[in-house]
C-alpha cells in the first residue's frame, strides 16, 4: 500500500504541475456580453503560445491604449485580426472584414441601447507580433477599434497579453470554452484554440489523492492488523 502511496503523489504531483499553467480572472465589465456575462470566472491559459488564431478570447493589459493611466488592470477580448491582417468595418451587412473577406460573429451583440446598430467605420493594417481586439458587446466595449488612427493604431502588442481563455469557471470545475469557427469558415488560415488540458491534469490531481488516500488507509490497516496478530502471540501461553 505504501507502492500504492507513492504512485499517487507522483500522479498527483504531475496533474498539480502541469494545472499551474492555467489561471482564473473574474470578468469585469459587460464588453464581452452575452458571450462572458460580467463578473464570470474564466480560466486561461497563461504560458506563451506559438500563436494566437483568430476568434480566439484573450486576457489582455489595458496599458496596451494609449490613454491608459496606471493600474487600469486586463480585461478579456476576442481577437479579429492577428499580425499582417487587414481588418476593415464594415460591410453592408455590418460584417467585418479581414483580408477582404467577411466574417459573420454570430455571438456579438451590437445594439446599442436604443433599438439601433451603429458602427464605427475603420481600416487599420495590424503590424507584425500584435493583435486586434474587439468585444463581443461591439457598442459597449473599449478595444482596439476605438484608438485606429492613434499611435499603435488599437493595436495590442502579445506582449501585452497574458492568455488565451480555454474554460469557464474555477479551475477545478471549469468547462471547456465555446471557441468560434467564424474565421475559419470565413475562408482565413487558422484553428481554432483547441486545449482542455486543463481537465486531464484535473482528473490526474484528483486520482492522484485517491491513490494517496487509499494508500494512507492500506498502511494503517496493515499496522493495526499486524499489532493484533502480535498482541494475540503473546497472549497465548508457551507449550508446556
Amino acid at each position: 500500500m505504501i507502492l500504492v502511496a507513492i504512485v499517487g503523489v507522483g500522479t498527483g504531483g504531475y496533474g498539480f504541475w502541469t494545472l499551474m499553467s492555467y489561471r482564473m480572472v473574474s470578468v469585469p465589465g459587460g464588453g464581452m456580453a452575452p458571450t462572458i456575462q460580467p463578473g464570470t470566472v474564466v480560466l486561461y491559459r497563461w504560458a506563451a503560445l506559438p500563436d494566437i488564431p483568430r476568434g480566439a478570447v484573450v486576457l489582455m493589459d489595458l496599458s496596451a491604449f494609449p490613454d491608459s493611466g496606471p493600474g487600469e488592470g486586463r480585461a478579456v477580448k476576442r481577437v479579429i485580426g492577428v499580425g499582417g491582417d487587414q481588418v476593415v468595418c464594415c460591410t453592408n451587412d455590418n460584417l467585418i472584414t479581414v483580408n477582404g473577406k467577411p466574417v459573420k460573429e454570430p455571438y456579438t451583440e451590437d445594439d446599442n441601447g436604443y433599438g439601433r446598430k451603429e458602427y464605427r467605420p475603420f481600416s487599420v493594417q495590424v503590424p507584425p507580433d500584435a493583435v486586434f481586439v474587439a468585444g463581443d458587446q461591439r457598442n459597449n466595449s473599449r478595444d482596439s477599434r476605438i484608438y485606429v488612427g492613434m499611435p499603435g493604431d488599437g493595436a495590442v502588442p502579445l506582449a501585452k497579453v497574458s492568455g488565451v481563455v480555454v474554460g469557464l469557471g474555477s479551475v477545478l470545475g471549469a468547462e471547456p470554452f465555446p471557441q468560434t469557427t467564424a474565421f475559419v469558415e470565413a475562408g482565413l488560415p487558422g484553428d481554432p484554440v483547441s486545449d482542455t488540458g486543463f481537465r486531464t491534469s484535473r482528473n490526474l490531481m484528483f486520482v492522484g489523492v485517491g491513490l494517496i488516500v487509499l494508500g494512507v488507509i492500506g498502511a494503517i490497516v496493515s499496522v493495526v492488523r499486524s499489532a493484533g496478530k502480535r498482541r494475540r502471540a503473546v497472549a497465548i501461553p508457551p507449550a508446556r
